[in-house]
């Protein structure tokens, strides 16, 4: 049986028994979520290398004064990459068995864009920390990328809302 014969016995199962497909949708609306949780939280995890060649760089220079800035954002991409990776599926409203508009889901697609975006961002306040080539500019690349890290968890935060609106 080909992929296509699956889908095809997979509707008519969902035209026979009540609820299926509903039971189907929310299912596929959960793995999706799961992997652009997964996505997130392994791109915030890619910044944690550089952030790790700057320390060892700091340490092999003898620059300790301005090591701990730099490994407390190290630390918050920690967090808050754990935070996205084990967020709670359950916005049960979202998955509840419920026929939820196409123009709802592009909404809550887009806010989900919005969140890749923010991460484009903090990648670019990464970048910048080894430009950074005196304490005073590092401190002040540091400090960007620590604003950028908690407007990025703040937005996460608003995901909740954004879900119970396409409801």
């Amino acid at each position: 049986m080909n992929n296509s014969d699956g889908k095809r016995c997979l509707e008519r199962l969902a035209s026979i028994i009540p609820g299926y497909g509903g039971y189907l949708e929310k299912e596929r609306r959960r793995d999706v979520d799961k992997l652009h949780r997964e996505h997130l939280a392994g791109e915030l995890e890619k910044l944690k290398t550089p952030l790790n060649n700057l320390i060892q760089e700091l340490t092999d220079n003898g620059r300790l004064m301005e090591l701990k800035p730099v490994e407390k954002a190290s630390g918050k991409i920690d967090k808050i990459a754990n935070r996205v990776r084990y967020a709670s599926y359950g916005y049960s409203g979202f998955f509840d068995v419920v026929k939820v508009q196409e123009y709802e889901l592009d909404k809550l697609y887009q806010f989900d864009l919005s969140l890749t975006e923010d991460i484009d961002a903090i990648k670019t306040k990464v970048s910048s920390l080894s430009e950074s080539s005196d304490a005073a500019n590092l401190k002040t690349a540091v400090n960007a990328l620590a604003s950028a890290l908690d407007d990025f968890d703040n937005h996460f935060s608003e995901r909740h809302k954004a879900i119970e609106n396409t409801l």
